[in-house]
């Protein structure tokens, strides 16, 4: 049966409202993703246990006892060093360095497991889905009391917009927020990659000591450095910058 216009328009309308409601779902399901802690309960008590196993035949001989090489990964310490980072920051750290006798030698799910064994043990809550490698990078390790501004002297990753501003200063402009890295003095062709993906934000930053940025000027760029927060604008010191385009295009 041939619809009337009236009952087209009708239902094309309907289709509309259909999709636009499906577009708000979509973007809120996106931001809910995105603004996960692992104070939501991000891994599973199951996951833990076997992160636990693994951790006791590889890592305990040089994290736990009384002589130690490497880094507390409990306690304030460990938070601090970590926090407001995402988990894959820390999944990465663990998967290229460690265990220290044979770096990468252990496969991905035994990793993640391992990130949630470290969770566990700074009591963070357990969930009732295990933690995925996919969901690393939007997961963010917080401290207790949730996210805040990273401090002064943090060592930082963004990406912006290399420019020039008042005396010549370099800048970096719409810069997206900044995160926390444990490698500030070398970079990867996939954190490249994941960087180049990002989209700006609206910060500006003054760049101190930026190597060589008279031939990425306008360019859309990574920057690595340690943050410095000052009362007439926040610097951040130069460890690395790297062209991510030549344009600066959102």
């Amino acid at each position: 049966m041939e619809l009337t216009p009236r009952a087209r328009q009708i239902s094309q309308n309907g289709f509309s409202m259909l999709r636009f409601v499906m577009v708000l779902f979509l973007a809120d399901l996106a931001s809910a993703q995105s603004s996960r802690t692992v104070l939501d309960g991000v891994f599973t008590a199951a996951q833990a246990a076997r992160g636990e196993g693994v951790f006791a035949e590889k890592c305990i001989r040089c994290h736990e006892g009384a002589d130690v090489d490497g880094p507390p990964l409990t306690g304030d310490p460990f938070v601090n060093r970590w926090r407001d980072d995402s988990l894959a920051g820390l999944f990465q750290f663990l998967k290229t360095r460690m265990p220290h006798d044979g770096p990468g030698t252990l496969d991905e799910k035994t990793y993640v497991d391992l990130v949630a064994r470290i969770l566990s043990a700074n009591r963070y809550p357990a969930g009732s889905a295990e933690l995925r490698a996919e969901v690393l990078e939007s997961t963010l390790l917080v401290g207790y009391g949730g996210p805040r501004p990273l401090p002064t002297n943090a060592m930082i990753v963004t990406v912006g917009c290399l420019s020039t501003g008042p005396g010549d200063a370099w800048m970096l402009t719409r810069a997206a927020a900044l995160a926390r890295t444990q490698t500030g003095d070398e970079t990867s062709p996939e954190e490249l990659k994941r960087s180049a993906a990002k989209a700006l934000g609206s910060s500006s930053y003054r760049l101190n000591n930026a190597p060589a940025p008279d031939s990425k000027k306008g360019h859309k760029v990574q920057v690595k450095g340690v943050l410095g927060r000052q009362s007439n604008g926040d610097r951040i010191n130069v460890l690395l910058l790297d062209s991510l385009a030549p344009t600066c295009t959102p």
